[in-house]
């Protein structure tokens, strides 16, 4: 029927996209954020600029050519306005530039390193946050799920309890105590669909898609019981998260070296060809007015100030507290991985305890509504038991839901 529907929309309105839902599972989260996340393109465009920059000291040495032209109008003092064109060309070649050229190329090679780096890093923290939606989307279904089930479950216990009114053996309140839960359950399930459409459009946002695209999510929210094995990993493995701090911190060290081959000499070699005016060169005949010329030309910079000293060792000290952070930071993860895999132990052995509380709370839910039904308990002590299973199922929900982001974000951190 719906499929009819579409094709007739499609006919009458043939303008109008008709886009089709996007299936979305969690082993596809790291492609899609990879080929369509804003913030990896705009890393990786910028890790292809520093790539671009690479090769600077074999370029150091290509000659810089200028040619020109020009068509002058002059007069000088008392003489005639004259018309003559002036053009020419000349060439720079650099011979020797204290070592600087070397430096700046191994600093734009450790400046192209870290924006490989810095681009890994984002895709980790966007995969992070991609799988962190994605499951609270999972967890969110699950939950409206549960709660429409709680709502015919307590609409069940509402008539029940109508028909002990009815037949003289309940009280008003009976009644009342189960409508009262259904306003509280309507509100719970109307937060829980705002939110579950909040969060598949931010997620649309994170993985590149149109805001108004059509997600559907149709994944299980479990737990696996080998997990372990899928989170084994070496040191290497998330080094990447602190590299970038240290490349930086290489980067402000060749700087300094090249501040401080400020008074080192600097040889080029140069030669031109020029065709000066009358304005520039007082001869008549324009042969006399050529000129070229090549030679070499050593220069050094003698004094300026000491500013390239203080400057490079700005630069040392820079380095040294970006080196800190660096450090600090390796210990930090290592202490952060270390604290997640202890949560992950502990929210595992919670889901079972979980499950096994929801058996508990069955069981007490059927003996009783068996007891209500005879007369022994009431509507409060059947509204008890229902709140103690689906909050039950609520928590092991949470608890699953929980263990899958805690196992992303070490995925995240080990690239994966």
């Amino acid at each position: 029927m719906l499929r009819n529907i579409i094709l007739i929309a499609a006919l009458l309105f043939p303008s109008i996209n008709i886009a089709a839902p996007i299936t979305i599972r969690s082993t596809d989260l790291k492609s899609l954020i990879e080929s369509k996340n804003e913030r990896v393109l705009a890393k990786k465009h910028e890790k292809d600029a520093a790539e671009y920059r690479k090769g600077y000291f074999l370029r150091s040495f290509l000659p810089k050519i200028e040619i020109y032209g020009a068509q002058e109008s002059f007069r000088k003092g008392t003489h005639v306005r004259k018309e003559q064109a002036a053009y020419g060309a000349e060439a720079n070649i650099n011979l020797f530039n204290g070592g600087r050229d070397m430096l700046e190329a191994s600093k734009r090679s450790f400046t192209f390193q870290r924006k490989e780096f810095e681009k890994q890093t984002i895709l980790a923290e966007e995969i992070d946050k991609a799988r962190g939606i994605y499951w609270n989307i999972i967890y969110l279904q699950n939950l409206t799920s549960l709660l429409k089930e709680a709502r015919s479950l307590n609409d069940t216990n509402l008539k029940s309890a109508s028909r002990r009114l009815t037949s003289g053996v309940a009280t008003e309140v009976d009644r009342v105590e189960f409508e009262m839960k259904e306003i509280d359950l309507k509100r719970e399930f109307t937060l829980a669909e705002l939110e579950l459409q909040n969060h598949k459009k931010i997620l649309s946002a994170v993985l590149g898609f149109d805001p108004t695209a059509d997600l559907k999510f149709s994944e299980e929210l479990d737990h696996e019981h080998r997990w372990e094995e899928t989170l084994i990993h070496s040191h290497d493995e998330h080094n990447f998260l602190a590299k970038p701090k240290e490349l930086m911190s290489e980067e402000q060290l060749l700087e300094a070296r090249i501040k401080n081959r400020s008074y080192w000499p600097k040889l080029d070699a140069f030669a031109g060809w020029n065709q000066f005016t009358e304005r520039e060169e007082d001869f008549v005949n324009a042969k006399d007015r050529r000129e070229s010329v090549v030679g070499l030309r050593l220069s050094m910079d003698f004094f300026d100030g000491f500013n390239s000293q203080k400057d490079a060792s700005a630069l040392r000290s820079e380095a040294a507290a970006i080196s800190a952070e660096s450090n600090y930071q390796k210990r930090e993860l290592e202490i952060h991985i270390h604290n997640e895999l202890a949560e992950l132990k502990l929210l595992h052995e919670q889901v079972h305890e979980a499950e096994e509380n929801i058996k508990r709370a069955s069981r007490y839910y059927s003996l009783t509504k068996s007891e209500y039904a005879r007369g022994v308990k009431n509507s409060p002590d059947v509204l008890g038991a229902t709140e103690k299973l689906y909050g039950m199922k609520q928590k092991h929900l949470a608890i699953i839901r929980d263990f899958q982001i805690a196992k992303s974000h070490i995925l995240s951190k080990i690239g994966k």
